[in-house]
């Protein structure tokens, strides 16, 4: 009873007009935002490795395919990196975002992609000199080669901006700390006096 109430009230809110706007908000900020380069990069890093996947299925892939295939993936990655080079000051939030995905986009597509494969080749006792066997593997290791390199690369530009801000802001008791603080408590010390009068 309670059940369907709740599925009635969610579909009579699909049919008014202000949950579609606030749903192109919500998706039109996401785009314009930095975060949409993270998400961007990762799926391309992903689909990338697919698409070598599938092409080489049936052939056998030389060094010049891998090649192709990591360079695919390396030029998706420096994408996701997109938001950490642009300067701002909410590079942290980028920094976690980036890492969270590419930390899921290799180590994922190895637990719920290669390795399962593998488990399903050996299933099936498919011989081990056939192309799928090479392509899983080289197609697997470029996209998580390129993970490991986009995520060593995002914690150095990540440390670099957090350096950067540091030195933008001054040391604790400089210039730009406080200085209307302190200039406060003097003021009051002044009219407060303190020569007994």
């Amino acid at each position: 009873m309670l059940d369907s109430i709740r599925n009635n009230l969610r579909r009579r809110d699909i049919t008014q007009a202000w949950f579609w706007e606030e749903v192109f908000d919500a998706v039109s900020g996401f785009i314009r935002s930095r975060a949409v380069w993270v998400v961007v990069g990762n799926a391309g890093t992903f689909l990338s490795a697919l698409t070598v996947l599938v092409y080489y299925w049936s052939r056998p892939i030389w060094f010049a395919g891998y090649a192709v295939a990591q360079l695919a993936c390396l030029v998706w990655q420096a994408v996701a990196l997109i938001p950490l080079v642009w300067p701002g000051r909410d590079d942290a939030d980028f920094s976690d975002l980036h890492e969270g995905l590419t930390v899921t986009t290799g180590v994922g597509s190895w637990l719920f992609g290669v390795f399962p494969g593998v488990m399903l080749f050996i299933l099936f006792d498919v011989d081990t000199s056939r192309p799928p066997w090479a392509t899983l593997f080289f197609s697997g290791m470029a996209l998580m080669m390129a993970c490991i390199a986009g995520g060593i690369t995002g914690t150095i530009l990540s440390a670099n901006a957090s350096t950067r801000l540091r030195e933008t802001s001054g040391p604790p008791d400089g210039p730009g700390w406080g200085d209307s603080g302190h200039s406060g408590h003097s003021a009051d010390v002044d009219s407060g006096g303190f020569d007994g009068d």
